[in-house]
C-alpha cells in the first residue's frame, strides 16, 4: 500500500511539472509577436529558393537596366508628391507613432495646438518632426491653424 502512494505521488509530481512548463512555453509564445513573423519569413525565403531563374546574361542585363530606369522614375515621383508644411495637433494629446500605422511602437506624445512639421505623401499617415522626435500621425488630427488663431 506504501508503495502504491508513493508512485501515484511521483506521476502526479511529474504531471504537475510538465503542466507548469506547458503553461510557462504557451505563455511565452502568446506574448511574442515575432514568432509568428519569423515562421512565414521562412517560408516565403523557400518559396524564393524554389523558383531559379532560367534567364541568360543578356536578358538578365536588359531587364536590369529597365528595372533601374522604373525605379528612378517611381522615386522621382515620390519625391514630387511630397508635400512640407507646418501644422497643428487638434486634440487633447496625441500618440505619435513609429511608423504609419496603430501597430507600431509610439515614439511620443504631442498635445494640443503644437507646431509640427509634417512631411504629407497624400496618405492618411504623415510623417511629423518636433523638436525631441519625430513619427508618424493620423492626418484627420493635424489643422493647417491653431485652435487659437481660429478663435480670433
Amino acid at each position: 500500500m506504501e508503495k502504491g502512494k508513493v508512485l501515484i505521488i511521483t506521476i502526479l509530481t511529474i504531471l504537475i511539472a510538465a503542466f507548469i512548463v506547458f503553461v510557462a512555453v504557451m505563455q511565452h509564445n502568446f506574448n511574442n509577436p515575432e514568432f509568428d513573423q519569423t515562421e512565414s519569413g521562412s517560408v516565403h525565403n523557400a518559396e524564393l529558393e524554389e523558383n531559379p531563374e532560367d534567364e541568360t546574361d543578356d536578358e538578365t542585363e536588359d531587364s536590369d537596366d529597365t528595372e533601374d530606369k522604373v525605379q528612378k522614375e517611381e522615386e522621382e515621383t515620390e519625391e514630387e508628391a511630397v508635400t512640407h508644411s507646418t501644422r497643428y495637433v487638434t486634440v487633447e494629446t496625441l500618440n505619435v507613432r513609429s511608423g504609419p500605422g496603430v501597430d507600431y511602437e509610439i515614439a511620443g506624445v504631442v498635445v494640443i495646438d503644437e507646431e509640427v512639421s509634417v512631411e504629407d505623401s497624400g496618405e492618411e499617415w504623415v510623417k511629423i518632426t518636433t523638436d525631441e522626435f519625430e513619427g508618424y500621425v493620423n492626418e484627420k488630427y493635424l489643422s493647417d491653424e491653431s485652435s487659437e488663431e481660429a478663435a480670433q
